[in-house]
């Protein structure tokens, strides 16, 4: 193997987040009852959160029987969660093999990066005449402490209140679907961008993209935001699949 790509992914390895959010009702123990109606759903979130951090990563095998024991439900549950993990495109069902994380070629990162321009760019322009001042002032809040992020290399932090700045033009468009399009493709593209933040990203091109989307907002400056993010993604876009080629390569 490559000297330089063993290093890399060491230090993926070593940076890589592990915090998990909390589980759904549980009870005394910490578990969640198998009679609970909604365990596939406490499953489901698990897992997704797990994927979506990296602690269970690209073509990693997901054993029933493990995950039964962490949140101590029937596999019926379980394979329910990973009935609709796979629909979302989460992971993969392998016959007479087993579940695994999918595993995304460069290419298909390519076109869901392609697609989420696109609608990212619908929602900052059906969202702009939407948006009041404290909107505004809470978009400026949230880039201010993206720049602080960065600086101290908080990168778990930053990725998920950057996933949160990009969401907001979808929540204010008022349309459900666009929100659950950008929010889906945004989480598949999640857990490959982890790596890229920590080894190769540019915080401070990136965080005065969001500033100049809000000076355009405002009207400070002669461009369209839409426009802004659509440049703001597609570059983004390139320096991911640069470095995800040379990683996986």
């Amino acid at each position: 193997m490559n000297v330089k790509k063993a290093n890399t992914r060491n230090k993926v390895r070593q940076s890589r987040p592990t915090k998990t959010l909390p589980q759904r009702k549980p009870d005394s123990t910490g578990s969640v009852s198998p009679k609970d109606s909604n365990a596939w759903v406490t499953v489901y979130e698990l897992l997704k959160d797990r994927i979506i951090r990296g602690v269970y990563g690209p073509g990693e095998r997901l054993n029933e029987r493990e995950i039964g024991e962490i949140v101590n439900v029937s596999r019926t549950p379980i394979r329910e969660a990973l009935r609709v993990l796979e629909s979302e495109g989460f992971v993969v069902n392998v016959t007479n093999r087993g579940v695994f994380v999918k595993k995304y070629s460069s290419e298909e990162l390519d076109t869901l990066h392609r697609i989420l321009i696109r609608l990212e760019s619908l929602a900052v322009e059906m969202a702009g005449p939407k948006l009041s001042e404290r909107d505004l002032t809470h978009l400026e809040q949230m880039t201010s402490r993206l720049r602080w992020l960065a600086a101290k290399k908080n990168y778990a932090e930053y990725l998920t209140l950057n996933f949160e700045f990009h969401l907001f033009f979808a929540r204010a468009t008022g349309s459900k679907e666009l929100l659950d399009a950008v929010s889906q493709l945004r989480k598949r593209i999640f857990r490959f961008i982890y790596s890229h933040v920590a080894l190769a990203h540019n915080p401070e091109q990136y965080v005065s993209d969001h500033q100049e989307i809000i000076d355009a907002l405002r009207g400070r400056n002669n461009k369209k935001p839409e426009k802004i993010m659509e440049r703001h993604i597609e570059l983004a876009r390139k320096s991911f699949l640069d470095f995800y080629r040379g990683f996986v390569g």
